[in-house]
């Protein structure tokens, strides 16, 4: 295997696992039930929860970038 194909590989695995974390995410909606659950949410640490799996979209889009760009410059150098 060649360092294109792996960092291929690894760019479709964080593509997958990304959209896995966002449609584990919470929408965030103004209505009248979401700020009344709101209140309940903060027991149960579902705020903490957004906040973590924010972060975790953040790096996984900021790591992507980088193997895109890792990806097109073996990709260069191999043709």
């Amino acid at each position: 295997m060649s360092l294109v194909t792996v960092f291929g590989f690894f760019i479709i695995i964080m593509c997958i696992f990304l959209i896995l974390i966002i449609l584990v995410q919470n929408p965030k909606k103004d209505s009248i039930s979401q700020s009344f659950l709101e209140k309940n949410f903060k027991f149960f640490g579902i705020k903490r929860a957004n906040s973590f799996l924010e972060k975790i979209t953040w790096s996984l889009s900021i790591i992507i970038f980088f193997l895109v760009l890792l990806f097109n410059f073996f990709l260069k150098l191999k043709y």
